[in-house]
């Protein structure tokens, strides 16, 4: 039976206002970044936002061949250093807020999040939240401001934990906290190869939402149990497995 229901977070429970694509996201957030750092009396040149970008994307082809996080301080510090800028730990961890902050503002709950995670409570079921992201602080900034973070107990990124889905280790924090069996949980997610697979190598049940694209599932070894358009239709194939298993 189910009693534990993991969430993805980006494409899944929300998402950018527009939709904006990886680069605008990118260059959005350095173009912030780059305010932040002139605000606070530092000399920068204006190329500091494409340096900032090449490097976000030099990164993200490299989190594509590894398991292990590559995350958005392994960017910045780089930078920050070619540009003699401050890069030691405290001023790391504040440039990375302000890099994230344009990018929060525009992240909105997709449709049926607030329903599906109040409905799961009043059924009595545990959920959680696993999201491949360079940073832990975007993660957990963006459940606060959507208010999931109220629902969703534990809320895992791979920035915290350092490996990303499909590795078990991504899911082993929710087995544990719940005290469950990975045949009791289920895995709701946008991307095949880690939401699908993940829970696949767990034996774990799982729903792919695949929005208004038909979901591409070769290579991937992803086999989910089920296919859902939205929100909405997760929340009625998880009451149809529960009632099936009364």
């Amino acid at each position: 039976m189910v009693r534990g229901v993991i969430f993805d977070l980006g494409g899944t429970l929300a998402a950018p206002e527009n939709h904006l694509a990886d680069d605008a996201l990118d260059r959005l957030n350095a173009g912030g970044l780059l305010r932040w750092l002139r605000q606070r009396g530092l000399q920068v040149d204006g190329d500091f936002v494409e340096a900032l970008v090449d490097e976000r994307r030099a990164n993200e082809v490299k989190r594509a061949r590894v398991a292990s996080e590559v995350t958005a301080v392994d960017a910045l510090r780089p930078v920050l250093q070619r540009y003699h800028l401050p890069h030691d730990d405290g001023f790391i961890s504040e440039a990375e807020v302000a890099f994230f902050q344009p990018e929060l503002l525009t992240m909105r709950p997709l449709p049926g999040a607030p329903e599906i995670l109040t409905r799961l409570r009043a059924l009595g079921l545990r959920a959680g939240l696993a999201s491949n992201a360079s940073s832990d602080y975007f993660v957990q900034t963006c459940c606060q401001r959507l208010a999931f973070d109220a629902f969703l107990d534990p809320i895992v990124s791979s920035a915290a934990v350092g490996w990303q889905k499909p590795d078990r280790r991504m899911f082993d924090p929710f087995l544990s906290a719940w005290s469950l069996t990975p045949e009791q949980v289920v895995m709701v997610g946008d991307t095949p190869a880690a939401d699908i697979a993940g829970a696949n190598r767990l034996a774990m049940r799982s729903i792919l939402i695949q929005g208004r694209r038909r979901p591409d599932l070769s290579g991937a070894g992803a086999r989910p149990d089920a296919i859902a358009a939205d929100l909405f239709a997760v929340a009625g194939t998880l009451e149809q497995w529960i009632a099936g298993a009364r």
